[in-house]
């Protein structure tokens, strides 16, 4: 069966793309395209002037725009430039209509391919010191792919082999991204939460109906976008215009897309913007953007002049399916994650499935875990549809992903809507959380995401649930086969960590745990798919042991 997709070909400098791919674009009867050539031909120099006389920003813009243009192909091996992978739309683009092979090998190897000199501008004088270190910022980007191939020790025809052998038998899912993704009908979900209650709105396309929608909710003052500036660039404009095309006056503040904006400082000079921009108690602010500017953002909102209105505008999985609702904002402290915040609810979340097109594939997996945790805790349906429809959800098929924010949405709403303050049967939300934020703390909060942290610490609650006879064993083996198709870890020593934290440095961490009462720690756990328990007499020594297994 002849292959009719394109296979992109991703990896750090010297693995063999360019060889490779001559091989396999001969084996498949397809078209051969080098993003780097294209750049090459269109400036009219090498890379390596491009990069010495204009410097690296042009020629990543340069080299986008070759992706751009190979992206919308059909049926050709493409082969990119090693920091293709560091922008995201790129990898959107090229997924749009292929599949994506991430060619690997050992460092020495690669300088022994490579070496040095002025056609390797980002090697410098220690070559192989250099190329660890980029290895190691761009590893988890090149294991972002549909297949990995090492190719330390192998001839580009055998790789090409391998390659074509796995090309003959993917079945990719229907394209994705603002261009090509299929529109799904909008679904409503609302949050009653009394006075304060308001709508999550799913779908596609939502972006450009954000200025009616917050005219419906009643906000007529200015407004203030806060965002970050990869997302600015990618979808500010498009937001931007919808406000302004409702006569809205409006000003865009950036934050830093990290952990670190999350404080009182970064706050503050929030509030100066805002102060500069005049908004007043009438105005309102839209956040765009994931968890560090949703809780920035939410706190801001809710302590600016003692509160105004503000919108949520989600643009990862885990803040569609869970951190946007819900109303919990907060900064950070010295001593503490989270310890400084309000409960404060939007007057509006706008899911915007197409903003998830050029989130890099990890943090997809890591919202999974998010995902499959409400499966368990509470919506069985939803467990269900994933072990049918994991993959889908993985290559963003748009119906797909609509129905499973949807159905996670509609959850949260109905918790929240119980228990707005977090003062009973919230709690159900943290299964997984326990020991997943006692992972996160042992970790530094470096190094991992929190889907990949409270994975583990799904796996390993469910394991103390079997062991205490909560559950049986079949629970534990669903959700764990689940997580690994999710494509996430099960065990401390799968995190992606140069030293993955030890079982003590865990449990210790857990004794700081929110949740705690009189000392004590509070477990989820869960009885059933779909059923949960809270249990606060778990023993100590079959934590320890549990933590130790893991």
């Amino acid at each position: 069966m002849p292959v009719r997709h394109n296979v992109v070909l991703i990896g750090f400098m010297g693995t063999g793309k360019t060889a490779v791919g001559r091989a396999l674009a001969a084996r498949l009867g397809l078209a051969f395209v080098d993003t780097d050539a294209v750049v090459e031909e269109r400036a009219g120099r090498p890379v390596a002037r491009i990069f010495a006389e204009d410097g690296e920003e042009r020629f990543r813009r340069l080299e986008s725009e070759a992706v751009a243009s190979a992206g919308d192909r059909e049926g050709a091996v493409i082969s990119t430039g090693g920091g293709v992978v560091l922008r995201p739309e790129n990898m959107a683009r090229l997924r749009r209509r292929g599949m994506v092979v991430a060619l690997r090998a050992a460092p020495e190897a690669i300088v022994a391919r490579v070496g040095a000199g002025a056609d390797r501008p980002l090697l410098g004088d220690h070559p192989e010191e250099r190329v660890r270190r980029l290895l190691e910022e761009r590893g988890p980007l090149y294991q972002d792919a549909d297949l990995v191939v090492d190719t330390s020790n192998l001839s580009a025809d055998e790789i090409a082999r391998c390659i074509e052998a796995f090309a003959m038998t993917w079945k990719g899912a229907a394209p994705s991204g603002p261009s090509a993704a299929t529109a799904v009908p909008v679904e409503t979900v609302r949050v009653n939460v009394g006075p304060r209650g308001y709508e999550v709105r799913i779908g596609t396309g939502l972006l450009r109906g954000i200025g009616a929608d917050l005219r419906r909710c009643g906000v007529a003052g200015k407004i203030a976008v806060l965002t970050h500036p990869r997302l600015r660039a990618l979808y500010g404009g498009a937001l931007v215009a919808s406000l302004e095309g409702e006569g809205y006056e409006v000003a865009t503040v950036e934050v830093a897309p990290s952990e670190a904006s999350k404080s009182l400082r970064v706050a503050s000079r929030v509030y100066d913007a805002l102060l500069d921009a005049r908004l007043d108690r009438a105005s309102a602010l839209v956040v765009l953007g994931g968890g560090v500017a949703g809780d920035l953002g939410g706190f801001v909102a809710a302590t600016f002049l003692r509160g105004i209105a503000w919108a949520a505008v989600p643009t990862t999985l885990l803040g569609q399916v869970d951190a946007a609702i819900g109303g919990k904002t907060a900064v950070n402290h010295p001593r503490g994650k989270n310890l400084i915040g309000a409960v404060y609810q939007p007057a509006l979340v706008v899911a915007d499935i197409d903003t998830l097109a050029t989130l890099p594939l990890r943090e997809v997996r890591s919202g999974m875990a998010e995902v499959i945790k409400t499966g368990v805790i509470g919506a069985p349906d939803l467990f269900t549809y994933l072990e049918e429809h994991v993959r889908a959800v993985l290559r963003r098929r748009a119906d797909a992903l609509a129905w499973v924010v949807g159905r996670c949405a509609a959850y949260k709403a109905q918790i929240v809507a119980g228990d707005e303050r977090e003062e009973a049967g919230r709690i159900v939300l943290n299964y997984g959380h326990t020991i997943g934020h006692g992972i996160e703390a042992a970790a530094g909060y470096r190094g991992l995401t929190h889907g990949e942290a409270v994975a583990v610490g799904m796996t390993l609650e469910a394991a103390i649930a079997v062991r205490l006879g909560v559950a049986d064993a079949a629970v534990l083996e669903r959700q764990t086969a689940l997580l690994r198709r999710a494509g996430l870890p099960t065990r401390l020593s799968e995190l992606r960590l140069r030293r993955p934290p030890q079982a003590a440095a865990v449990a210790q961490a857990m004794t700081h745990d929110k949740k705690a009462r009189s000392g004590r720690l509070r477990f989820v756990l869960p009885a059933a798919i779909g059923q949960t328990v809270v249990r606060d007499d778990v023993p100590a020594r079959l934590l320890e042991e549990v933590l130790g297994d893991g």
